[in-house]
C-alpha cells in the first residue's frame, strides 16, 4: 500500500469514527435527558458527555437537526486536518517506529475541544450582548470541560482504529516517506470555512427560535383601568354638634342658594333655609358647609366662622322658624385664581354640623385650599339688605 493511499485510508477511518462517536453521545445524552427514564442524570452526563449543547435540542425545527449536523462536519473536518498532518509527518520516522496511539488520540481530543470553542463563540454572538459581563463565559466553561471529558471516554475510540490500521499498513509494505502540503492546506481551509458556518448558524437559530416564540405566545390581554372610585363629601358631616331642642333637622328642611354676586374681587352668595316639617323648628349655630369639584372629589376649604368684605356675621342667636318659612345665611370669599385648578361643582349644605347635608351643582371659583366666611343663622330680611351695600346691583 502507498504511503498517501494508506495516509487517506487512516484519515477517513480516524474522521469517520470520531464524527459517529461524537454524534452518538450528543444525541444518546439529549434523548435520556429529554424522555424519562430510570437513569439518573449524573449517570447519563458521566457516560454520555454534552458534545452537543443543550440549546441545540431546545432550538424551533429545523435547527436541532441542522445544528447537530454542522457540529458534527465540523468535527470530522478538524480531526481530518489533524489527523493527516500526524500521519503524514510521521512518515518521516524511521522505519523501526509506529504512529503512536497516543498521537492520534492527542488529535481527536484536540478537534473536540476546537469544536466546543467553536460551539462556544457562537452561542456569544447569538446572545449579544450579555445581561451582564459575568454571563458571557457561563456557557462555554461546560462545554469546554465536556468536549475535554469526552475525549477521554470517547476519543481513544477512533485513535484505537486508526493506530490498528497504520500497524496493518506496515506488516506488508515498505514505508515511503511523503509530505502532502496541498492536501494539508485543503483540509484547514475546509475546516476553517466549517467552523464559521457552525458558529453563524448558532445566531441564526436564536433569531427563529425567538422569533417563533413571539408568536406563539399569546398577547397578554390588554389591561383593564378600573375607574378611579370618587371619594366626595359625606352626606352627613364627621364633626358633630350636639343639637338643641327641637332644632331643625336635615330631612325636615329644603335649602336653596341664589347666585353669586361679585365686587372688586370679592363674592358673595345667599342661601335660604325653608322648614318643610309640620311644626316649628329652632335654627341656633352656623350651617355646616362642604365643597365637592367638578369632578365629585371633597375639597380641602377652610370655613371660618364670621363676616366677609361682602356679608355680615349677626352671630349665634336662637331663631324660630315656622312650618313654610325659612332662614338665611351668606357665604363670603376672595376671588381665586382657578387656572389650572378645579373649580367648585357641588355645595353641600346642612342645618348644623351633623345632621343631613343637602346638595346641588354649583359653578364657583372656589378652589382646593381656599377659605371662606360663613355667618349664622338669622331671619330672613329684605333682599336690598341681605348682603353688603358695597355689592353691584344685579
Amino acid at each position: 500500500m502507498g504511503n498517501q493511499k494508506k495516509s487517506v485510508i487512516v484519515t477517513v477511518w480516524v474522521t469517520a469514527v470520531a464524527g459517529l462517536a461524537w454524534l452518538l453521545s450528543g444525541a444518546i445524552r439529549g434523548w435520556l435527558l429529554g424522555h424519562p427514564t430510570r437513569l439518573p442524570g449524573q449517570f447519563v452526563a458521566l457516560l454520555f458527555p454534552e458534545t452537543l449543547a443543550r440549546r441545540t435540542w431546545q432550538s424551533v425545527e429545523p435547527w436541532p437537526a441542522l445544528l447537530a449536523l454542522a457540529s458534527v462536519v465540523t468535527m470530522m473536518a478538524i480531526t481530518a486536518f489533524f489527523v493527516w498532518v500526524i500521519v503524514t509527518r510521521s512518515e518521516h520516522r524511521s522505519p523501526g517506529q509506529r504512529l503512536g496511539f497516543l498521537s492520534l488520540w492527542m488529535g481527536v481530543v484536540l478537534a473536540a475541544f476546537s469544536t466546543a470553542a467553536f460551539t462556544s463563540l457562537g452561542y456569544i454572538v447569538a446572545t449579544w450582548p450579555p445581561a451582564r459581563v459575568a454571563a458571557l463565559l457561563d456557557g462555554i466553561e461546560p462545554l469546554l470541560f465536556a468536549a475535554g471529558y469526552w475525549g477521554i471516554i470517547w476519543g481513544w475510540i477512533p485513535a484505537w482504529v486508526g493506530s490498528r490500521l497504520t500497524r496493518s499498513a506496515e506488516s506488508s509494505h515498505k514505508h515511503k516517506p511523503a509530505t502532502k502540503r496541498s492536501t494539508e492546506l485543503v483540509l484547514l481551509l475546509s475546516a476553517g470555512v466549517l467552523a464559521v458556518a457552525l458558529m453563524a448558524a448558532f445566531p441564526a437559530a436564536h433569531r427563529s427560535t425567538e422569533e417563533a416564540r413571539a408568536m406563539s405566545e399569546p398577547s397578554p390581554p390588554p389591561v383593564q383601568t378600573p375607574e378611579p372610585v370618587v371619594y366626595g363629601s359625606p352626606e352627613v358631616s364627621h364633626a358633630f354638634q350636639p343639637p338643641g331642642k327641637n332644632w331643625c333637622e336635615g330631612d325636615e328642611v329644603a335649602i336653596s342658594w341664589q347666585e353669586p354676586e361679585g365686587a372688586t374681587g370679592h363674592r358673595g352668595m345667599r342661601f335660604e333655609l325653608t322648614n318643610t316639617g309640620t311644626g316649628p323648628c329652632l335654627l341656633e349655630s352656623y350651617p355646616d358647609i362642604a365643597f365637592d369639584n367638578v369632578d365629585g372629589w371633597a375639597m380641602d376649604v377652610l370655613v371660618v366662622h364670621g363676616g366677609s368684605f361682602m356679608t355680615d356675621d349677626p352671630g349665634v342667636s336662637a331663631v324660630t322658624v315656622l312650618p313654610g318659612q325659612g332662614a338665611q345665611a351668606f357665604l363670603g370669599w376672595n376671588a381665586m385664581a382657578a387656572a389650572g385648578d378645579m373649580r367648585t361643582g357641588t355645595m353641600l349644605v346642612a342645618p348644623y354640623p351633623g345632621t343631613l347635608r343637602h346638595s346641588s351643582p354649583v359653578d364657583l371659583d372656589i378652589i382646593d385650599g381656599g377659605a371662606v366666611s360663613l355667618t349664622a343663622w338669622a331671619p330672613i330680611k329684605e333682599e336690598s339688605a341681605a348682603i353688603k351695600n358695597t355689592r353691584p346691583k344685579p
